[in-house]
């Protein structure tokens, strides 16, 4: 079947307008593949041949994929790239196709209704005109740093040449993507149409401003140079010292967010500078050929880096959830659909969770035991979209309608109508057991109920249920709307229907699920305890605080672990910690130092002292007089960065091996994902078990070994990692 359709409309359109329908078969978005290249190509011929015809005024480019317009490139192009060479010569392929496209002697019209993202807004840039839908699916960007390249078919020499240098690097370096409205202000997109009878708005626009098309004005509003417009910014646009401070300002924002550990977003920034990436017409002839090559170059050197190769992997890990129903296909099993919701617990926890699906449009009840908890959940959920208004994402009045999809109660009036209810009340089993119990009482028996706890046993909390099959865990991190991960945890009755339910329904809230099952811990705080614990264990030895985090930092994860356990509560992690020891015994034996802070009064960020001191509006800063409470006496270097990295993760390591061994989730992948999305183990290293994989299963068990003879059973080399070692397996094989 072909992959575009070429249709000519001049004797309905009231002009020589044709129009271009890019449908690619069996699959359900439009990607840019070999297959799809070779044709664009062929297209190309035919197009060029078309208008020494003169027979077209217009082209306008359409999608036959409802809600996509063109994905972008199909990975695993750039995945089976063998070396720079080879990813240079795949960015250059695209290029002059685009290349052409951009040199047609007829206006080209991109008419975006879904995503136009990567290779899809690189053609959109190429081509005479954007206009865009407002329909909330219709989103445009260059995301190719989360791949851990860059874009490669022209997109770092046109996109700043339309909207401007500032705009550009957020885009490019940030990942961020714009709908209709924002694209039509930044001036990316010439116009922005109503998704109702969009395609037919469309033609009226291209047939209002064929003239300006044919001459090659610039209908798209003008940018705010430099982010400030005026005189101002047209002196730093457009001298080479005024791009050099915002490129050095750019740099420096990147090395602060990522410390050197990610290439892409640097080599953006280089080919922006080598190609005087700024506002201004387009490049043609030599000026473009050579600005071109020069980000080939960039995008080659990317995708021969082991991070592009460990962040491509994320990107499938992903891609596969949002494929997956949460159980095997060979179950059969169809998942409920949620149209509406309640929560049991208004707290913040459960007022974040009220406002993650009320933002998605569900309605949800929001119950508590008196007015005062269910303010709490309130204003919770409020300071989250009131954000959200202050940085323009969503209207004041929107903020207000998705305000209204949250009803609180004190009693469980309406709950008979809801197809999900969260559970997210005091972790005490026998209350949660009871307030079950009750709650059967008041929902219908296919309702599908879930519990938000992070320690107690779900097998547990069914036993007491006369329908223990339509229970299972759904376990959110906190804060709820910024953590991607929702772990859920299949209890021994749970049924795969629940758990589809509960999977697709995470999905369509904008999470990350993964399936867990009922074990103490479950997966993220069985694998991140004995983390925050070694960590403990090592200020004990002697670490200073601040030298433990800053190697951690180094390594990758997104703050150090002293820190972490202040972001978590110490009373809180003190607890879980305990409840770990008592399921798995030694080799989770907890340091006594966090009950002693706990003593002192010290709980971490909630309230103000930890192992930092928290204070509003300033940065947070290091007591030393924490080790008069904790009764050490740390040395600055007596512990090597090594050692403190080392001890840090092989006990995260020797619990996932662990865990893949007791089924708790069924893919290395899984952990990966779920120490990603859940802990923010840095994606540039693929995740932990990739990580484990660089190292090599001989040095893992070398290393485990060596520790567990200053140390004992805490770093006890797990059965997986000594079969690996004797095999010489990976966990990825």
């Amino acid at each position: 079947m072909a992959v575009f359709r070429l249709e000519d409309l001049s004797a309905t359109a009231g002009a020589k307008l044709w129009t271009l329908t890019f449908d690619l078969p069996g699959e359900k978005v439009n990607k840019l593949n070999r297959q799809v290249m070779g044709e664009l190509e062929s297209l190309l011929n035919e197009l060029h041949g078309l208008s020494e015809k003169q027979v077209i005024d217009a082209l306008i480019v359409r999608s036959g994929k409802p809600g996509n317009f063109v994905a972008g490139a199909d990975i695993t192009m750039i995945q089976a790239a063998q070396g720079a060479v080879e990813a240079e010569a795949l960015s250059r392929a695209g290029q002059k196709l685009l290349d052409r496209w951009e040199d047609l002697p007829f206006p080209t019209v991109m008419a975006v209704n879904g995503a136009a993202l990567g290779g899809g807004c690189e053609w959109s840039l190429a081509s005479s005109a954007i206009v865009m839908s407002d329909d909330s699916n219709a989103r445009i960007g260059l995301p190719e740093v989360m791949l851990g390249i860059i874009p490669g078919m022209g997109g770092c020499v046109r996109l700043p040449r339309k909207v401007g240098l500032v705009t550009a690097l957020e885009m490019i370096l940030a990942s961020k993507n714009l709908n209709g409205e924002r694209a039509y202000k930044a001036g990316l997109a010439e116009a922005v149409l109503p998704k109702e009878n969009f395609e037919q708005s469309v033609f009226a626009w291209v047939r209002a401003n064929l003239s300006a098309l044919k001459a090659g004005d610039r209908i798209a509003k003008k940018p705010k140079l430099a982010g400030t417009g005026g005189p101002l910014g047209v002196l730093m646009e457009k001298t080479p010292i005024g791009r050099a401070i915002m490129l050095k300002k750019a740099r420096d924002g990147v090395l602060a967010k990522t410390k050197g550990n990610y290439p892409a977003p640097l080599e953006a920034i280089e080919v922006l500078s080598d190609t005087s990436g700024c506002f201004g017409s387009k490049l043609r002839g030599q000026d473009r050929q050579k600005a071109m090559e020069r980000e080939a170059r960039g995008f080659g050197r990317c995708a021969d880096t082991e991070v592009s190769r460990n962040l491509i992997q994320v990107f499938f890990l992903t891609e596969g959830v949002k494929k997956s129903k949460g159980v095997s296909a060979e179950s059969g099993v169809t998942a409920r659909t949620v149209r509406s919701s309640a929560v049991l617990g208004a707290g913040v926890m459960g007022g974040g969770i009220a406002q993650l699906f009320a933002d998605k449009n569900v309605p949800v009840r929001m119950k508590d035991l008196n007015s005062q908890a269910l303010a709490i959940g309130i204003q919770a959920a409020t300071k989250i979209w009131q954000k959200l208004v202050q940085t323009r994402r969503i209207s004041q009045r929107e903020a207000l309608q998705k305000l209204n999809h949250i009803s609180p109660v004190l009693d469980f009036s309406g709950f008979g109508n809801t197809d999900l209810v969260v559970e997210a009340i005091l972790e005490k089993l026998d209350v949660k057991q009871k307030v079950f119990q009750e709650l059967e009482n008041h929902v219908r028996p296919d309702c599908v109920i879930v519990t938000n706890t992070s320690s107690l046993s779900v097998t547990a909390m069914q036993k007491v249920m006369k329908h223990p099959e339509r229970f299972a865990g759904m376990h959110f991190f906190n804060p709820v709307h910024k953590m991607p991960l929702v772990e859920v945890i299949k209890g021994e009755q749970t049924s795969d229907e629940a758990v589809s339910t509960v999977f697709q329904f995470c999905k369509f809230v904008g999470k990350t699920p993964i399936v867990v099952k009922d074990v103490p811990g479950f997966l993220v705080n069985r694998l991140l305890l004995p983390y925050l614990n070694e960590a403990t264990f090592l200020v004990a030895d002697g670490a200073p605080v601040e030298e433990l985090d800053a190697a951690i930092l180094k390594f990758g994860m997104p703050m150090g672990p002293m820190e972490l356990i202040d972001e978590v509560g110490i009373d809180v992690g003190d607890k879980v910690a305990h409840i770990l020891y008592e399921s798995y015994g030694a080799r989770m034996a907890v340091s006594d130092l966090n009950s002693k802070v706990v003593t002192s009064g010290r709980l971490g960020r909630k309230n103000g002292k930890g192992f930092y001191i928290y204070e509003p509006g300033k940065p947070k800063r290091f007591d030393s007089t924490i080790y008069e409470v904790l009764g050490v006496k740390p040395k600055s270097g007596l512990i090597s960065e090594q050692e403190m990295v080392d001890r840090c993760m092989l006990p995260m390591i020797n619990e996932a091996a662990r865990s893949l061994d007791e089924n708790v989730v069924a893919t290395p992948g899984e952990v990966d994902l779920g120490m990603i999305m859940g802990t923010g183990f840095p994606p540039f290293r693929g995740g932990l078990l990739r990580y484990a994989d660089t190292l090599g299963a001989a040095e893992l068990l070398e290393r485990l070994k060596k520790y567990e003879a200053r140390f004992g059973a805490r770093f006890e080399p797990a059965p997986g990692i000594v079969r690996r070692a004797k095999s010489g397996q990976k966990f990825y094989s």
